[in-house]
């Protein structure tokens, strides 16, 4: 477990040093992907509140609630899990590999924020205040693993991608240095690692941490 929260930590502190020392080549990318991640997080907020009824949302909230409490239903799937938490990740990676990039990274990092707020929005809207510890149940302990994660694949991804671009457009010019790899490298693969923590979490924990918080909960 020490390690688990040690990676933690360092991932949360390389994602604070990406600008600076060696990685100065990140900086556009950072500041694209994180302002379309908060344009996407402001997105999904607004748009929880024209989707559907406070009634039909009660209903869901509360089918919901009673499964994960349901102590005959089945446990998560172990790969659903890992599906759920690489399936923004990997796409970030591919695109690495593509001078399309520098365009779609932003964009899917605005789908990320999207999908994130409006989740969390729906629950607050529906149950107010009682509605932080679901949340915080539901998305705090995999969020604080793989956002920073998304960002540290997303923003390396996106300055592979763009050496690609500058590569592809020299027309026998300079070429363009390549961008320091090595720390990006083993960041991304500590990412990896601890992607798959995140899905053992989801899998096994947040069921747990769910069915407390429904027990002080009432619709």
């Amino acid at each position: 477990m020490s390690h688990i929260l040690y990676g933690v930590i360092y991932l949360n502190r390389k994602l604070l040093w990406l600008p600076t020392g060696q990685e100065r080549t990140h900086t556009l990318g950072l500041l694209l992907c994180a302002a379309l991640f908060i344009c996407g997080c402001i997105a999904g907020t607004v748009a929880a509140g024209f989707v559907g009824s406070a009634r039909q949302l009660g209903s869901t909230v509360g089918d919901y609630l009673a499964m994960m409490s349901d102590k005959t239903a089945a446990p998560p799937e172990l790969l659903a899990s890992v599906i759920d938490a690489y399936k923004y990740h990997l796409p970030a990676v591919f695109l690495g590999f593509s001078v399309l990039g520098v365009i779609f990274i932003p964009v899917l990092c605005a789908v990320r924020g999207f999908f994130l707020s409006f989740s969390v929005a729906v629950l607050i809207r529906l149950l107010g205040s009682n509605g932080i510890l679901l949340v915080l149940a539901a998305f705090g302990i995999s969020t604080l693993i793989t956002i920073p994660c998304f960002f540290i694949l997303s923003v390396t991804s996106f300055s592979a991608s763009q050496y690609l671009l500058r590569l592809a457009t020299s027309k026998g010019g300079k070429n363009p240095g390549l961008p320091p790899a090595g720390r990006a490298v083993a960041a991304c693969a500590l990412c990896l690692v601890l992607l798959f923590v995140s899905a053992l979490i989801e899998t096994y924990l947040t069921p747990q941490l769910i069915n407390y918080a429904a027990a002080h909960i009432s619709l």
